[in-house]
């Protein structure tokens, strides 16, 4: 009788420990490659130095979609289905354009609540097309101001740097010092539908030669886009174009050498994520290998190799290979951004030669843990290579956790699944009244439990990238939000607090707060998340992953427990009914006969 007891205890205490280790077991997300199912056709196969892609939504029904860049100028469109079916091709019938297409970027220039598109191109004008609803787009690239020399271009990026509710455009140029126009381009946005070029009125007129990117972000939290300009070849330094503010004599000042932005490598992409939770921008450069990959520490508007305890996370990011986008994004949803890593070549894309003579390295995977980062031992990341340049972080299938697609070389794009586990997240959409439209240049913080982090808007990302709009946040295993904070472009601060995990908001700068869908995984066909163990209280049958919430209070009687034992609720099992609960050989007294039933016991299979 006493064993059996023993059994029955030792059967629930299985129990709980088994739930415990399912729930470490499926804390650590992956990214799992469904290429193979979720076909891309981009034919990527020719041009220099990859091609761009995007992962923003251009129809307007909030699912991310995909847009890719083409080295003849066949641009590709996939309309995202927010399901694990995951993309249609569609044509959006621009006019054609047949050169060398680099960056795709979505942005609302003119607030009317749609996506319109500017695209650069190598060797050929660049092309803006303003997005008129229903009757579909407008090449209006030979009358919005925007230069239509062929200039080189490469990367651009969106944003209000003057602070009017519109969208103002950075262009690179990866021009040499002998071209004619050796120079990136400003172009403010005057409300028309037309631009007008700034680029030396604003201060930005440093010779931009050889620049593969830019990004809009305010690394001193004055309130003020600054600009950071990226270039390769390790003579010329790169730059951070600090903005003084209205009633400066000069609006941006170029001050990278006093803030330790002025790295000189082959420099291919910055990423700017908040990766250390200090309300800050930090900054990842891609090069080659011998340059170094560089994790440079914010530190009140000064950047460095270590953080405030000396530790170098840099050292921990290396990539034995020429590395171009760098992407963050929270893999596993634990509340610290991971980064992704795309490793390529640097020559005239020639497929499938490339594939026999470059011996390419993996991409890779780098896993962030309160802010030390652990190399990813997945094979896609350790054995696999991908050819990767351009990559962009979305969710094309609505599940809260992060997804990456690759514009790799080949026939088909890579497109990585994040696998769900029992963390918890939340997902952002910011839409400005006052602001612009896309709220770009916005800060978003959040708070839930004793952990805190932050993010930036951004349109125009890492190399020839942009990322979803939607600003994704993985929570761990915090169950409310308990605030969260929007600072707008215009500088007002809205603060929300009725907001529930694991769904989709849309913040509005009015202050309304909007869930866009409540959806429910274990209904919908998803990867459904509960308790997974039948002799728990809530049994959930349809669940495939358990959440750690198993509740067993329902075990508060004998008649739950079996004769002779009560349930516990400290110890979560049942266990005999007397005070003496541990005296397993019924002697009256609890003796080391007692811990050799135990052993005995503890030593068998549970039972089923």
């Amino acid at each position: 009788m006493m064993i059996e007891k023993l059994h029955r205890r030792l059967a629930m205490l299985c129990l709980v420990l088994g739930g415990a280790v399912g729930h470490l077991e499926t804390t650590s997300a992956q990214l799992v490659d469904v290429s193979n199912t979720i076909v891309l056709e981009t034919q990527h196969v020719g041009g220099f130095l990859g091609a761009g892609v995007s992962f923003v939504d251009f129809n307007g029904d909030y699912i991310d979609d995909l847009s890719f860049a083409d080295h003849q100028g066949d641009l590709k469109f996939f309309e995202g289905t927010g399901d694990e079916a995951g993309f249609i091709e569609v044509d959006l019938e621009l006019p054609e354009h047949p050169h060398e297409a680099k960056m795709m970027l979505w942005g609302d220039i003119d607030n009317d609540g749609d996506q319109d598109l500017f695209v650069t191109y190598r060797l050929a004008a660049n092309k803006l097309f303003i997005n008129n609803g229903v009757q579909g787009f407008e090449d209006v690239s030979a009358t919005c101001g925007i230069n239509q020399s062929a200039r080189k271009s490469y990367g651009a990026s969106f944003g209000d740097y003057n602070k009017d509710g519109l969208l103002d455009l950075f262009i690179c140029n990866y021009t040499a010092s002998q071209d004619e126009y050796p120079f990136n381009e400003l172009y403010k946005n005057n409300g028309d539908g037309t631009f007008s070029e700034t680029t030396s009125e604003q201060g930005l007129d440093a010779i931009g030669v050889q620049s593969f990117q830019s990004q809009w972000v305010d690394f001193n939290d004055d309130g003020l886009l600054d600009l950071h300009v990226i270039r390769d070849r390790t003579i010329y330094e790169n730059y951070y174009f600090e903005q003084q503010g209205t009633g400066s004599l000069m609006p941006f000042i170029e001050r990278g050498a006093e803030t330790g932005l002025d790295i000189m490598i082959n420099c291919m992409s910055t990423s700017v994520a908040d990766y250390d939770c200090d309300f800050d921008s930090d900054v990842y450069l891609t090069a080659f290998t011998e340059d170094m990959n560089w994790l440079l520490i914010n530190e009140d508007g000064i950047f460095g190799i270590d953080d405030a305890s000396g530790d170098v996370p840099m050292n921990d990011l290396q990539v034995d290979a020429i590395c171009w986008a760098a992407n963050w994004l929270d893999v596993d949803n634990n509340g610290w951004e991971d980064l992704h890593v795309a490793n390529g070549f640097s020559v005239f894309t020639n497929y499938p030669m490339v594939l026999d003579v470059y011996n390419n390295e993996p991409d890779a995977l780098f896993y962030n843990e309160g802010g030390q980062f652990t190399e990813s031992q997945e094979a896609q990341f350790q054995t696999t290579s991908v050819i990767s340049f351009a990559t962009a972080a979305g969710d094309y299938n609505r599940d809260g956790f992060p997804d990456l697609v690759s514009h790799r070389v080949g026939e088909y794009a890579q497109i990585l699944r994040g696998t769900p586990n029992t963390n918890h997240w939340i997902k952002i959409w910011l839409e400005g009244t006052d602001s612009n439209r896309d709220a770009v240049g916005s800060k978003i913080r959040i708070w839930a439990g004793d952990h805190a982090q932050s993010r930036m808007t951004f349109a125009g990302e890492n190399y020839l990238g942009q990322n979803s709009r939607w600003e994704a946040f993985g929570l761990g295993d915090a169950t409310a939000i308990d605030s969260i904070q929007v600072t707008w472009p215009t500088g007002l601060i809205s603060t929300f607090t009725d907001v529930v995990i694991d769904q989709h908001w849309i913040l509005s700068e009015d202050g309304e707060s909007t869930q866009l869908w409540q959806i429910d995984p274990c209904s919908s066909g998803g990867i459904c998340q509960g308790c997974i163990y039948p002799e728990a209280c809530n049994y959930n049958p349809q669940a495939e992953i358990d959440d750690g919430s198993c509740d067993f209070d329902c075990y508060d009687g004998p008649s739950s427990c079996g004769p002779g034992s009560v349930w516990s609720a400290s110890l979560e099992m049942c266990v005999t009914s007397d005070d003496c609960q541990f005296d397993f050989d019924g002697s009256g007294y609890i003796t080391i006969a007692d811990l050799l039933y135990f052993l005995v016991a503890f030593n068998q299979p549970c039972p089923n």
